[in-house]
C-alpha cells in the first residue's frame, strides 16, 4: 500500500518499510548490505500493534530530532461498510506513530504525539518536510472524502538539526539519487534525494538530519549522481543549507522562529 525508504539503524545501508491491508503486519526489509535484505517486522517490534488498520501513506523522518529516523504512517479503510461490522477497526482510522528507540526496534507512540493524529480519517496519501523552516519535520495527510491536514511538528527544545538543498550542475537539476552523509558529535547518518515519497505523494526534497544536543557538524560528504564527491567541514547547526554541486555551500539560512500557539 505505501512504501518508505530510510537508514533507521545507521548502518549506512537505506532500509524498506512496507505498509499493508488489515490483518496482515507491516514488512520491516533491513538492509544488510551486499544486496541482501532480512525480514525484521517481529524483531523491530512493528508487525503485532499494526493489525486492525489498513495502511497507506509512510515515511521514514525524524520528527523529534535525536539523530534517529521515526515511523509514521496514515490508515484508512476501503469498504464504509465495515462500520456495519461488530468487529473491525471502522472506515475511518487513526494515524500512526512510531518512535526510534535507537535500537532497531520503535515502539507506539501515537497517542503521545498529539490527539491530532488520533482523530479518525479515511487517509490515503502522506508527506513529510519542514512546511513551517523552523527545523521540525511536517507531515501533510491526504484524505479520500475531505481537505488535506497539515500535522505540524512542534518540535523538541535544546535538540538541533541541519537540512540540505542539492542543485547539480553535472548531475540532475533536482540531484535526484544524490547521496549524503553527515557526522556530528560522534554520530554519522545517511540519507539520499528522492523522487516521489510514499503513496500519491512527494516529501521535501531537502534532507533533514536531527542532531540531537551536537553543537556542530564535523564534516558532511555528497556524493552526486555525476560520480564528483563533495566534502563540507566545520558547519554550524540549525540551518537549512543550499549546496551547488562543485561550488560548496552558495546559502545558509537560520530557522524561522516558531510562533506562540493561539489562545
Amino acid at each position: 500500500m505505501g512504501i518508505a525508504v530510510g537508514d533507521y539503524n545507521h548502518t549506512g545501508f537505506p532500509s524498506l518499510y512496507v505498509t499493508n491491508f488489515s490483518d496482515e503486519n507491516d514488512a520491516l526489509y533491513k538492509n544488510e548490505g551486499n544486496w541482501n535484505f532480512e525480514e525484521s517486522s517481529y524483531a523491530a517490534g512493528l508487525a503485532l500493534p499494526s493489525l486492525p488498520f489498513v495502511k497507506w501513506g509512510t515515511a521514514f523522518a525524524d520528527m523529534d530530532n535525536d539523530g534517529w529516523l521515526d515511523l509514521i504512517a496514515v490508515t484508512g479503510h476501503v469498504y464504509p461498510q465495515v462500520d456495519t461490522l461488530a468487529s473491525g477497526s471502522g472506515y475511518r482510522e487513526p494515524k500512526m506513530f512510531r518512535l526510534n528507540q535507537k535500537d532497531g526496534t520503535s515502539c507506539d507512540a501515537s497517542d503521545l504525539a498529539g490527539k491530532a493524529l488520533m482523530e479518525r480519517h479515511v487517509s490515503r496519501g502522506l508527506a513529510v518536510g519542514d512546511m513551517f523552516n523552523d527545523g521540525n519535520m511536517d507531515a501533510v495527510v491526504g484524505d479520500i472524502d475531505g481537505g488535506p491536514m497539515i500535522l505540524r511538528n512542534r518540535g523538541v527544545p535544546g535538540r538541533h538539526w541541519a537540512s540540505f538543498e542539492l542543485t547539480g550542475t553535472k548531475s540532475n537539476r533536482l540531484a535526484l539519487n544524490a547521496r549524503i552523509s553527515i557526522v556530528a558529535d560522534g554520530m554519522k547518518q545517511t540519507d539520499e534525494v528522492h523522487s516521489g515519497g510514499s503513496y500519491l505523494s512527494q516529501n521535501d526534497l531537502r534532507i533533514h538530519f536531527g542532531l540531537a544536543g551536537a553543537t556542530k557538524i564535523d564534516k558532511v560528504e555528497i556524493r552526486w549522481p555525476s560520480g564528483f564527491k563533495e566534502t563540507l567541514t566545520n558547519l554550524a547547526v540549525d540551518q537549512h543549507y543550499s549546496v551547488l554541486e562543485g561550488s560548496g555551500v552558495v546559502l545558509a539560512e537560520r530557522a524561522r522562529p516558531v510562533m506562540p500557539k493561539r489562545p
